[in-house]
């Protein structure tokens, strides 16, 4: 993926923090320890970001230790026979103690060095929590959400710009000279006179129009057009891709600090709220969560916003120290 060359160590050390999680949580589980290996096994990346991750799991043990005093032990929930369920809270310390420690170590991996290399490819970027918008020097614009960058790529017969990372939402003048395009992944967009927006959130890319006409295209297809209300979205892993309605008024909507969901999958969801959010976010049980989600969020109470978000659907936000938050799904039924 040429726009994000360090997406696959990104993803290797996200994977990473979260397999450490899992096996702290369970470490006399053998099949856990078989699908571990396989996970180590698959790609030297993986194997890289696990033993990263080991070194800085092995300078962060006083952060465990702090977690676990001052964690105050749950109430002690009553199973239908009840009898309390001693067993999980017991583990719930040691549980927060080892996210503590994860979070601390994907801040000093995971998160450090791919900023700084989107940084270096970008002409305009925002840190979380911040909006920029930016006059391009056509006379168009771009407004960047949280945590998010772009690369320009003006040249005499083509504007193009390149979303390197996050969401961007565009004004763009019309030139019957030079046409305007957006590149994400492998998705071009190019605009007919519109403005519209561009997101990349986990493996999907999704373009949704508020005025005018956009063509969308990947690699070698055949071009579609959208127009006002109308959103498309790719799976870059699986190639599927679809077509669908919204209101207008919710494109670009976080430029006035409102995030209107519609559809989005939990994990992307708490992607995009993340954006917004002051701290580090450690994902548990999210990463194969495909629950459609909804509803609108105040982007200017973020740690509430995603509190809401999984509350509703079953998960929780649970405060690490050092304003780290750990994003869990909803338990698995029995």
């Amino acid at each position: 993926m040429s726009a994000r060359p360090t997406q696959g160590a990104d993803t290797a050390m996200a994977e990473a923090a979260a397999w450490k999680i899992r096996l702290n949580d369970a470490p006399h589980d053998r099949a856990l320890q078989t699908e571990f290996a396989a996970w180590r096994a698959q790609d030297a990346r993986n194997d890289r970001a696990w033993r990263r991750m080991e070194r800085v799991w092995a300078a962060t043990g006083a952060l465990a230790d702090n977690a676990t005093h001052h964690v105050r032990p749950a109430t002690p929930a009553t199973s239908s026979t009840g009898r309390p369920r001693i067993a999980a809270t017991r583990r719930w310390p040691r549980r927060v103690a080892a996210c503590a420690m994860v979070a601390a170590a994907a801040c000093v991996g995971a998160f450090a060095t791919p900023d700084l290399m989107v940084r270096l490819q970008a002409d305009y970027y925002t840190k979380t929590g911040e909006t920029r918008s930016v006059s391009l020097p056509d006379g168009s614009s771009v407004t960047l959400a949280g945590h998010s960058a772009i690369a320009l790529h003006y040249a005499r017969q083509e504007r193009g710009v390149t979303l390197l990372a996050g969401e961007a939402f565009f004004n763009v003048v019309h030139d019957s000279q030079r046409g305007f395009s957006v590149t994400a992944d492998n998705v071009t967009a190019r605009d007919i006179g519109t403005a519209f927006d561009i997101r990349i959130t986990g493996p999907h890319v999704t373009v949704a129009v508020r005025e005018g006409i956009v063509s969308v295209a990947r690699q070698s297809t055949p071009a579609l057009h959208l127009t006002a209300g109308q959103q498309w979205t790719l799976n870059s892993t699986t190639g599927q891709a679809q077509r669908s309605a919204v209101d207008p008024e919710d494109v670009g909507a976080w430029r006035s600090g409102q995030m209107v969901l519609n559809g989005v999958p939990l994990s992307e969801a708490v992607e995009m709220l993340g954006r917004y959010y002051p701290g580090i976010i450690v994902t548990r049980g999210l990463e194969r969560d495909i629950t459609p989600v909804g509803g609108i969020y105040d982007l200017h109470h973020p740690k509430e916003a995603l509190e809401a978000l999984c509350a509703l659907h079953g998960g929780r936000l649970v405060s690490l120290p050092a304003g780290f938050v750990l994003a869990e799904a909803a338990p698995k039924a029995p």
